[in-house]
C-alpha cells in the first residue's frame, strides 16, 4: 500500500502553514485531537468540570491513554505508567531504584537534560557515580563495570539523530547485572518501538513529540520483572486502589503513575494516539526515512553547510551553517516559514522529518539556507 502523505497533511493545518520540521520538540497537533480537547474544554466550561459522571470519565480517559500507549509500544496496558513527559519517566526510575554511595550509572555525553538533570541530582544527593562516555557501542560496553547498576541512554540521540543499538547494549548491561533505562523521546512515533524485544527494563515515551499529542502527556513502560525493583516516587491519591476495604497497592505499573494529568490533555492524547496508529505503518516509516535521507543529500551539496555524522541515521537531521550561530539560523528559518530548532551546547540546527512532510518542505528549508 502506498503511503498517502496528502491524507496526513489534511489533518494537520500547522504542517501546511509552515515547513513543520520540529516534531523533535513538539509535533503538529492533528484535527481529531484538537476537536477532542475543544469538546472536553467546552463541556467543562458549560456543564461543570467534575461530578460523578465526570470522575468516571476522568478514570476512563486514563485507561484509554494507557491502552493507547500500550498499543504504540507493542506492550500490555498493565506495563504502562502514565507520565507528563519523558523526564517524568526518567525521574520515576532514577528516584524509584534503591542506591548506595559508589553505585555507578553509565550514560552518554549526548543525552538530553531530561535525563542528565535527574542523574546529576542523584549523584549529588546519593553519591552515585555517573559515567558519561561517547555514544559508541564499544565505549558504552567498556564503561560497564562491577559497580554499574544502570545503563541509561536514548534510543535516538536528540543531538545528531543517531539510533543507538539498544538491544546489543542491553544484553551487555544485563550480563553485568545492570538494569537498562531507555529515553524514547525521539524514537516513539518516529520509528517502530517494542521495548520488551529490545531488552530494555524501562522505556519512556513522549506524547507531544512524534506522536503529535498535547503537552503534558507521556508514558513509562516497565518490564514486569523489574517493577518490584522500583519504589513509588510519586505517591498520590491514585497510587493505590481505593475501595471499601481501604487503600490497596496496585500490582501493575499504574502504581507509578505520575500525579494528575489534565483531563483536556488526556482527551487529546487519546485522539492523537488513535489518529497516529491509523496512519502509521511500515510504509509511513519508510516514507519519512527516505525523506530524511533526501534532506541529507540536499544539505551535503551546500558548501556552507556541514552535516553531523550519524552511524545509524534517523529522521533527525542535524547540521551547522558556517559563520552563523545555530540559534540565529533557526530564527532566520522561522521567518521564512520553516520550523526547526537549535541544539544548545553543540551549535547544531536540527530538522525533524516527519510523515507529514513532503519535498516542498525540504525545498523551503534548503532555500532558506541560501541553497
Amino acid at each position: 500500500m502506498t503511503f498517502d502523505v496528502g491524507a496526513v497533511r489534511e489533518a494537520l493545518p500547522a504542517a501546511r502553514e509552515a515547513a513543520y520540521l520540529n516534531a523533535g520538540t513538539f509535533g503538529p497537533l492533528p484535527r481529531p485531537a484538537a476537536e477532542a480537547m475543544r469538546a472536553h474544554l467546552d463541556a467543562s466550561f458549560e456543564r461543570g468540570r467534575l461530578g460523578h459522571a465526570g470522575l468516571e470519565r476522568w478514570l476512563r480517559l486514563m485507561e484509554e491513554t494507557r491502552a493507547g500507549f500500550a498499543r504504540t509500544l507493542h506492550a500490555r496496558p498493565d506495563e504502562i505508567a502514565l507520565m507528563h513527559c519523558t523526564t517524568d519517566g526518567c525521574d520515576t526510575v532514577v528516584w524509584g531504584l534503591p542506591w548506595s554511595a559508589g553505585d555507578e550509572i553509565v550514560t552518554t555525553t549526548h543525552e538530553h537534560p531530561g535525563l542528565t538533570a535527574p542523574l546529576e541530582e542523584l549523584a549529588r544527593v546519593r553519591g552515585v557515580v555517573v559515567k558519561a562516555v561517547e555514544p559508541r557501542a564499544s565505549a558504552l560496553v567498556e564503561a560497564l563495570g562491577p559497580r554499574t547498576r544502570l545503563l541509561a541512554l536514548s534510543h535516538v540521540l536528540w543531538t545528531q539523530g543517531d539510533v543507538l543499538p539498544v538491544a546489543e547494549l542491553a544484553a551487555a548491561a544485563h550480563d553485568r547485572g545492570a538494569l537498562v533505562l531507555v529515553d524514547g523521546a525521539q524514537s516513539v512515533g518516529a520509528i517502530d518501538v517494542a521495548p520488551e524485544a529490545l531488552g530494555a527494563d524501562f522505556y519512556t515515551a513522549s506524547g507531544q513529540k512524534w506522536l503529535c499529542g498535547p503537552s503534558g502527556t507521556g508514558a513509562l513502560w516497565v518490564r514486569p520483572s523489574a517493577l518490584e525493583r522500583l519504589g513509588t516516587p510519586w505517591p498520590w491519591y491514585l497510587s493505590k486502589s481505593r475501595g471499601p476495604g481501604g487503600p490497596q497497592d496496585w500490582t501493575t505499573a499504574r502504581r507509578l503513575d505520575t500525579t494528575t494529568i489534565g483531563m483536556t490533555s488526556l482527551a487529546g492524547i487519546v485522539a492523537s494516539l488513535a489518529w497516529h496508529q491509523a496512519r502509521v505503518d511500515e510504509g509511513a516509516h519508510a516514507y519519512a526515512s527516505a525523506l530524511a535521507d533526501g534532506l541529507r543529500a540536499r544539505l551535503a551539496r551546500l558548501s556552507h553547510v556541514e552535516l553531523t555524522a550519524a552511524e545509524r541515521p534517523s529522521q533527525l537531521v542535524s547540521f551547522a551553517v558556517r559563520g552563523e550561530a545555530a540559534s540565529a539560523v533557526a530564527r532566520r528559518l522561522e521567518g521564512a516559514g520553516v520550523l526547526v530548532r537549535s541544539i544548545p551546547g553543540f551549535e547544531w540546527v536540527r530538522a525533524s522529518v516527519g510523515l507529514w512532510n513532503d519535498e516542498r518542505d525540504l525545498e523551503r528549508l534548503v532555500a532558506g539556507l541560501g541553497g
